[in-house]
């Protein structure tokens, strides 16, 4: 018997939002998630049925563009393949429970990733690296990048350098899709991480986020 103790998995993160995986299994993720106040998850497409019950606070939920009220004690089924965010805009943190239930494959797991509709890519393009800083930013996104690969979704994380020299770097994220690249991105290893990698960098880094349309790569 496995007893887990919400209250002590709450988790809000530095910038206020966080998550904790309570349960991965191949047809079932249960994650916690915590909001304080102002904070929310944007819009994006559920690729699974989700389960939410509200723990802790209020806020207000939206499924393709209509918003509900949920506070604790109620259950909000979420169907595949819809439009949901979740805003919290009250005075209290908002806790929830986010029970994800996976339909079974529907393709072989070793299909190539231009065959996978929907898989999410995020384009980031470095900040320049201080002068003096460029071997530890290399090794802190070598390291960063084995963290990111222990999460759900993750496919594939590359760095880009300028072929005519220069210190801006860019890099490639690939993942399955939106909503597993928000769980990597709320969650606590994404903010420990960046936070080590600012004092290596002049600046905020710019995100661009595109959905992977037709991808041709050679199997040699």
């Amino acid at each position: 018997m496995d007893i887990i103790d919400l209250k002590s998995r709450e988790v809000f993160g530095n910038d206020g939002r966080g998550i904790a995986v309570l349960v991965e299994e191949p047809n079932l993720t249960i994650r916690q998630l915590g909001l304080e106040p102002g904070k929310s998850v944007p819009v994006h497409t559920t690729d699974a049925p989700v389960t939410i019950q509200v723990l802790r606070g209020e806020g207000m939920f939206s499924e393709n563009g209509e918003s509900v009220r949920v506070g604790r004690g109620k259950l909000l089924r979420i169907p595949r393949g819809v439009s949901m965010g979740i805003a919290n805009d009250s005075d209290e943190p908002l806790v929830i429970l986010a029970i994800r239930t996976d339909l079974p494959a529907e393709a072989p797991a070793d299909m190539a990733l231009g065959q996978q509709a929907g898989a999410y890519v995020n384009l980031i393009d470095f900040a320049p690296v201080k002068p003096g800083k460029q071997e530890a930013f290399l090794e802190w996104f070598r390291r960063s990048s084995e963290a990111f690969a222990r999460h759900r979704g993750f496919i594939s994380r590359s760095l880009l350098a300028p072929i005519e020299g220069g210190s801006r770097y860019a890099a490639v994220v690939e993942h399955e899709s939106r909503e597993t690249f928000l769980d990597m991105h709320l969650s606590d290893d994404r903010a420990r991480l960046f936070q080590e990698a600012e004092p290596l960098v002049l600046g905020a880094s710019t995100p661009h986020f595109y959905e992977l349309l037709i991808s041709y790569r050679t199997t040699k």
